[in-house]
């Protein structure tokens, strides 16, 4: 049996986060790839399994199997002492997949292991938005007027209102924001890819407090620290997560997100401009969201949207 040659692997991987960074992919996304490619690539070493051309579809399947056990990658990590959930499998699987779609389209002689594979299933979980409660909790929690509780009012409010990642917001720059059509220029990773994303009334005037009476700093980034520095993730999730402690909500910022499109949904938005606004780059992504709707929402917009009750007098 044929070694897996580091090198080679190694430079295939390269090769594919590289061609991925020319599509425009973000950073996240990037990261996610390489880690999900290198402990695939870990474990067939620890396994003897084949050179990348010679792996077949049952090495993939005790790959996938692995994921689901305890105690994985020889790590004492917490995380890894416990069994991936469906969803993590199948983000495995997805990765993988690509990868292999990669190598398959660059030589047509590579043998792709996943035609004869089947995604595996993933968990059914309804994902869970803010009540109107917490939100009220959490903005009134940023009420006071020192100039950290007003920037943090505007970060809760924009990622509740547009629906931004914490990457994307901590990217503004105060010259992408166009005052007059209520809008913001989003730039989604190293490609350049662009969207723009709109602000509500409410969400308009916090953000504009922020800027125009209480910021102080000569950098061209929105958020800003103590220091006068851009502000970056790592800051975004602290300050959430020490409001989500002083509030007794369960919040991260992701959730935010979560919020933002559920409540996009429940007012009578559609799929299809949710999927733009979020910057997601299948309708699929965005269904996930369609399931967290429930029978009361079906009903409230049955009232709204009556095909009969609208035609007007027959």
């Amino acid at each position: 049996m044929t070694t897996l040659t580091t090198t080679r692997i190694e430079q295939l991987i390269d090769d594919y986060l590289l061609n991925c960074t020319v599509e425009g992919k973000s950073r996240n996304t990037l990261a996610i790839y390489g880690t999900v490619l290198r402990n695939f690539i870990w474990y067939c070493h620890q396994n003897g399994f084949p050179e990348s051309s010679e792996l077949k579809a049952m090495h993939i399947r005790q790959f996938l199997l692995y994921l689901s056990e305890p105690n994985r990658w020889g790590s004492n990590n917490p995380a890894a002492r416990k069994p991936a959930s469906r969803t993590t499998v199948n983000d495995y699987y997805r990765v993988l997949q690509s990868f292999f779609n990669w190598m398959e389209s660059e030589n047509s002689k590579q043998e792709n292991p996943f035609n004869k594979l089947k995604p595996p299933k993933t968990d059914n979980k309804v994902i869970e938005a803010l009540t109107e409660n917490e939100i009220k909790f959490l903005l009134k929690q940023c009420s006071a007027k020192t100039a950290l509780d007003v920037r943090n009012k505007a970060i809760i409010s924009i990622l509740l209102d547009s629906g931004l990642r914490v990457s994307e917001l901590v990217s503004i720059n105060l010259n992408d924001i166009a005052w007059e059509t209520h809008s913001i220029l989003i730039r989604q990773g190293k490609g350049g890819k662009q969207r723009v994303a709109h602000m509500g009334s409410r969400a308009r005037k916090a953000l504009w407090k922020y800027i125009r009476v209480y910021r102080n700093s000569d950098s061209d980034r929105v958020f800003i620290n103590r220091n006068g520095d851009p502000l970056d993730a790592v800051g975004i999730k602290i300050l959430i997560k020490r409001l989500g402690q002083k509030t007794g909500v369960k919040v991260h910022p992701h959730k935010l997100r979560h919020t933002y499109a559920i409540s996009y949904l429940r007012n009578g938005g559609d799929a299809f401009t949710l999927q733009y606004s979020l910057g997601h780059s299948t309708l699929q992504m965005t269904q996930r969201y369609l399931q967290s709707l429930n029978a009361n929402d079906a009903g409230n917009a049955h009232i709204k949207y009556s095909p009969l009750d609208n035609l007007g007098k027959i």
